[in-house]
Formats: C-alpha cells, sequence, structure tokens
C-alpha cells in the first residue's frame, strides 16, 4: 500500500506560511508587473510567470520563494482510506527535480479590489521526485511496515491549477490571502522504484512491477483522496508571495490622470 501512494509523492511541495511586515519589499527587476484593470490581464500574468520561472530556479529571497530546483521538502504526510484499504505515508528529505522547466500554456484571470482568481494551464515535461519514506498498509487484517528510498519519474504531466483568494488587512496594509487551491494533473507515464516495501528482495520486486504496470488506475483512484494532504501544502506554497508583498504593489491600478 505504502508504494500506491507514492504516486502522489510529486504534489507535495512543502514549508510554512511567512508572513513579513515589509510593504516596501524591492520587487526583482525582471517581475513583469501587471495591473488589475488590464483588460489582457491573463497574458500580462502569462509572460511574468514566464519570466519568473528561470529565476526561481535558485529562489527570489526578497519575494519569499525558496530554490525550487531542486525543491528540498524535509517532512511531509499522506494518506489514504477506503472502506477495505488504508495507507499513511511518511516523506522525508525529499527532492523534486524540474519544476523550473514548466510551460506556461495559458493563464485566465480577473483581479477585483476584495478578489483575486487565476486558472494557470501547465505542463512539466518532466518531474523526478526522490527521497526517504517510512509507511504502514492495511488490507482488512494484512498490516505491513516499511521503510526505504523511493524514486518516482513522471513524464508530460499537465495540469491547470485553479486558485483564488480575498483581500485582508494587515498593518494598515491590503494583501490578497490565497485560501482555495484546486488542481488535478494528468500523467503521461510515471516510473516508481522504491526499496524496503518488504523484506524480500523478490517480493518487493513483483509490487514495483504491479504498480509499474496498473499505476494508471491507481493514481486515478488515490489523487481525490489525497487532496486533504496536499492542498494545504499548496497553499502555503502560493502564500509566500502573497503574504509578503502588499496587492498595491503585486497588482496595482491603472494610474489616471
Amino acid at each position: 500500500m505504502k508504494v500506491l501512494m507514492l504516486l502522489c509523492a510529486l504534489c507535495a511541495l512543502s514549508s510554512a506560511t511567512e508572513f513579513v511586515d515589509d510593504p516596501d519589499v524591492e520587487l526583482p527587476s525582471f517581475m513583469r508587473i501587471c495591473n488589475r484593470d488590464d483588460p489582457e490581464l491573463g497574458q500580462c500574468l502569462k509572460d511574468s510567470i514566464e519570466r519568473l520561472l528561470p529565476e526561481l530556479k535558485n529562489g527570489i529571497p526578497s519575494i519569499g520563494f525558496p530554490a525550487i530546483d531542486p525543491f528540498t521538502q524535509d517532512s511531509s504526510y499522506f494518506e489514504y482510506k477506503n472502506q477495505q484499504m488504508y495507507g499513511s505515508l511518511h516523506i522525508k528529505s525529499a527532492k523534486t527535480y524540474g519544476l523550473s522547466r514548466a510551460k506556461i500554456q495559458n493563464v485566465r484571470a480577473t483581479a477585483e479590489d476584495d478578489s483575486f482568481a487565476m486558472e494557470v494551464d501547465v505542463q512539466f515535461p518532466k518531474l523526478i521526485t526522490e527521497g526517504k519514506y517510512k509507511g504502514e498498509g492495511r488490507f482488512n487484517a494484512i498490516k505491513v511496515v516499511s521503510k526505504g528510498y523511493f524514486n518516482v519519474t513522471t513524464t508530460d504531466v499537465t495540469t491547470t491549477w485553479k486558485i483564488s483568494g480575498r483581500s485582508t488587512q494587515r498593518n494598515g496594509e491590503t494583501y490578497v490571502l490565497i485560501d482555495k487551491f484546486d488542481m488535478s494533473p494528468e500523467v503521461g507515464d510515471m516510473k516508481i522504484f522504491a526499496t524496503g516495501l518488504f523484506p524480500d528482495p523478490g517480493l518487493n520486486q513483483v509490487a514495483l512491477d504491479f504498480v509499474n504496470q496498473y499505476w494508471p488506475s491507481l493514481y486515478k483512484e488515490m489523487l481525490p483522496e489525497t487532496r486533504r494532504s496536499w492542498e494545504p501544502i499548496m497553499l502555503d506554497v502560493i502564500n509566500k508571495m502573497f503574504n509578503r508583498v502588499p496587492y498595491r504593489r503585486l497588482l496595482p491600478k491603472t494610474e489616471t490622470e
């Protein structure tokens, strides 16, 4: 059961949200600033994200973004439950490679004084997530506990990030708090490797062969069940910048005479 939980490891981009009261924080020169009332807001944001992605590889500390390629996560936890099966997975010292190579296909956005919403169509040519894991699986009365190393390689990952939030006040400034995030990644291909699933190497290989053959149906079944684990993680990541830079600076209004 633990190896099934590895199917969703690529969703785990975790870090704690930071609140930094510095409304005049210096924005990077390569960052394109879009006006919230721009009729071509979606295209402007697409250009801005495309400019940011290569720079995010090494991180942009001034606006609160850590390095994303590789993106290191110290710890994350997943659970999966249905009527007969239960699985838990604790991932430690994981690294994800390939995030900065994302291709932004399209962006649709609306920005009001009290709300913000954006949909981003994105494609990742190749993602590799590796690290250590400890897991527990139960099927009816059968229980298995295991730990080891894992590597999940996915290619042609496509999804739409659906992001929305509302304005909030802090120390006299208006910020945007992103409170909803949704996605349903579609994966072209996936290869999974893991040690320690079972003590016997032969049985370990049988389990890997099974999952690597039937991963599409297993992934489709598990993704909705793991949402409660990865949605808070993704909200934390997105809010790194939104909690640091005031709304008037991230998405200013067009100046009028």
